[in-house]
């Protein structure tokens, strides 16, 4: 009996003794029973999750566990029940009375009945919160200055605004981690995002389109940070009355945002926008290093800015907006590449104003400049491409003509610019003047090979163009003669045709063997009233060249089917009337077209006429050719070839 008392009171002792351990201990201490009740805790274990004791014991440890680390839990639980282990050790969120979650080092053990049953679980709870959001702030710094670092390097290479910002925030995604990052900037006082990284194209639209909106705007946390210059900081986007679209956000996994402005020399400029997943993202810490990082971003910007402004006062004329010479010449080296590639020429045109000192000595320097600037105002649009443009000196400017087919073309596109600039009346402090200019053509390949050359040669044909008092010169002086003889007769030509001064005589064509008259070959000529006849030798090109062939032509069939009509009636012996083609008319898409509408005048005009074609002109494009002249044929037209054979290596 005095052993049995003994062990007895050993046993009250051990009890008490562990009991004040489980009492008093600064960690919390619980047990559950085989399905996970709270069965008992101490009172540091109570404390930590803030419910009172009869709370507690009333709850699961599943009720305390955050939804997040429950499946965990049930694994290793269940580990314990199939006697898989005996103690396990995780590291998990409680969620505490009034939704406060904390965060625990949680070491449990199994106690078993004399079956090997489970009886109970016991574990030991360590509060590790604080260490864990420690732990959360480095590893939230260490993405920040990632971030930073990587942006900073970025800034030291990059050249473009463009790529500045989609990098920037591609970093932010990437290296910082962000869900989303967005750079945007003010323009003509609107806000425009520039550039986003992240995957929610949805919520992305959504800001486009707020932003876009004058109103809906000013209601922004982007505005308020570019009003104030100072970051605009939302740690539960969620709850906060200042976040539009808190709803989308929350569905796109966003739950903090900051937004902070770019600023250059005192001016917001824009602002980058960073959206992070956890809440309370922002703090003391991240945003001293943020704050750098768009310090470092707006550098950039500043500096971005004065580099393209520097490249383009390399490049451009600040008065007006035109190129300098410098790039007109770059631009004039691409251009005749493009011509020797194409096969065609290109026109280089110099020009200066009259009377341009006169009118800057006399109404002022800031008059001449405005005409200056509506001259090239009225250049580029009346060429429509004002990279053909330049200007070269005071009042002297250059442009190109990209893509000359005949010599004479240059000529026809002077001419149409200057009768145009002529025409054009200048508006100088109320009063209008209309302004004379000179001008210089040097052509390629003619005149020089490279932009260099044909810019001194349509300089020199300006300077003498200026000295003999002539409106323009080509730099070649055969070359003026040879298209103002041109223009000339394609300025007569064009008269000719107004005043119907071509005819159509008529060549018998004789069937040897019988001696009659099977047909007549129709032959124009020019009644001109200065000279008389003048031969076709003398102009077909020049209507060729000029396009005035097709209206020519049109006319030549149907004055030949007139006539034919017109003999026919009178009671003549009719034969057909052939009538030559010319290449061009083949290929235009109408030609066909013309014949139906031309020989849809009587039933008889078909039977008439004869269309004379080369076979070299078939040969240009024989699919095509033959397609046409079949369409012809089938009408009851007459197609005849002339100098048949001599394509013959054509068709080999």
């Amino acid at each position: 009996i005095t052993e049995q008392r003994q062990a007895l009171m050993e046993l009250e002792k051990s009890e008490s003794w562990f009991r004040s351990i489980f009492e008093n201990a600064n960690t919390g201490i619980a047990s559950t029973d085989a399905v996970g009740r709270l069965t008992s805790f101490n009172e540091t274990f109570r404390a930590m999750l803030g419910y009172d004791a009869e709370e507690l014991k009333k709850m699961n440890f599943s009720d305390l566990t955050h939804p997040e680390d429950l499946e965990i839990s049930m694994v290793y639980f269940d580990e314990i029940l199939a006697g898989k282990r005996d103690h396990y050790r995780i590291a998990k969120r409680y969620v505490a009375k009034h939704d406060r979650i904390i965060w625990v080092d949680l070491s449990a053990a199994v106690i078993r009945d004399e079956e090997g049953k489970v009886a109970s679980l016991v574990a030991v709870i360590q509060d590790i919160t604080e260490r864990r959001q420690a732990e959360l702030r480095i590893k939230r710094l260490n993405r920040v200055l990632a971030v930073l670092s990587q942006i900073n390097s970025l800034i030291v290479r990059v050249q473009k605004r463009e790529e500045l910002f989609s990098e920037a925030c591609r970093i932010a995604t990437e290296a910082g981690g962000f869900r989303m990052a967005m750079i945007a900037i003010v323009e003509d006082g609107r806000i425009a995002p520039i550039a986003f990284s992240g995957k929610d194209e949805e919520l992305q639209a959504s800001i486009r389109t707020v932003l876009s909106s004058g109103e809906s705007a000013q209601k922004t946390m982007v505005y308020q940070a570019i009003t104030e210059k100072k970051p605009v900081i939302s740690n539960d986007s969620l709850n906060d009355p200042r976040v539009l679209f808190s709803r989308k956000y929350a569905e796109s996994g966003v739950n903090s945002m900051a937004v902070f402005p770019l600023v250059v020399s005192n001016e917001a400029v824009g602002v980058i926008a960073l959206y992070s997943e956890e809440r309370e993202f922002f703090h003391d810490e991240e945003l001293q290093l943020l704050s750098e990082l768009t310090g470092d971003i707006s550098f950039a910007i500043d500096h971005i800015d004065k580099q393209e402004r520097l490249n383009y006062l390399a490049y451009y004329d600040v008065l007006t907006g035109l190129a300098n010479r410098n790039l007109f010449l770059d631009r004039a080296g691409q251009f005749i590449r493009a011509a020797e590639s194409g096969r065609h020429g290109l026109a280089l045109v110099i020009f200066d104003l009259e009377r341009f000192k006169n009118i800057n000595d006399s109404l002022g320097r800031l008059v001449g400049d405005a005409l200056l600037k509506q001259v090239a105002s009225w250049l580029s649009e009346n060429t429509g491409n004002a990279n053909l443009l330049a200007r070269v000196g005071t009042d002297q400017f250059a442009m190109l003509f990209p893509e000359i087919r005949q010599d004479v073309d240059a000529a026809r596109l002077v001419e149409k610019t200057l009768a145009a600039f002529l025409d054009h009346w200048f508006l100088l402090e109320g009063t209008e003047f209309r302004i004379g200019i000179k001008l210089g053509i040097a052509l390629f390949p003619d005149d020089g090979a490279d932009a260099e050359t044909l810019f001194g040669n349509a300089e020199a044909a300006l300077k003498m163009a200026k000295k003999g008092g002539d409106r323009y010169l080509f730099h070649k002086k055969e070359m003026t003669e040879t298209v103002a003889t041109k223009l000339s007769m394609e300025n007569q030509l064009r008269r000719a045709i107004e005043n119907e001064e071509f005819v159509l005589h008529y060549q018998p064509k004789v069937n040897l063997s019988s001696g009659k008259v099977v047909a007549a070959e129709a032959l124009i000529r020019w009644n001109d009233p200065q000279s008389g006849l003048v031969h076709p030798g003398r102009f077909i090109t020049i209507l060729e060249e000029t396009g005035l062939i097709h209206e020519v032509g049109r006319w030549a069939l149907r004055k030949a089917i007139e006539d034919y009509l017109r003999w026919r009636e009178m009671g003549f012996s009719a034969v057909r009337i052939a009538v030559n083609v010319s290449p061009i008319q083949l290929r235009n898409p109408g030609f066909v077209s013309d014949i139906e509408k031309k020989i849809g005048v009587h039933e008889h005009a078909a039977e008439g006429l004869e269309l004379e074609i080369t076979e070299s002109m078939i040969m240009e494009d024989v699919t095509r050719a033959v397609s046409s002249l079949k369409l012809i044929h089938d009408m009851g037209v007459t197609v005849a070839i002339d100098d048949f054979g001599t394509g013959f290596s054509s068709l080999g």
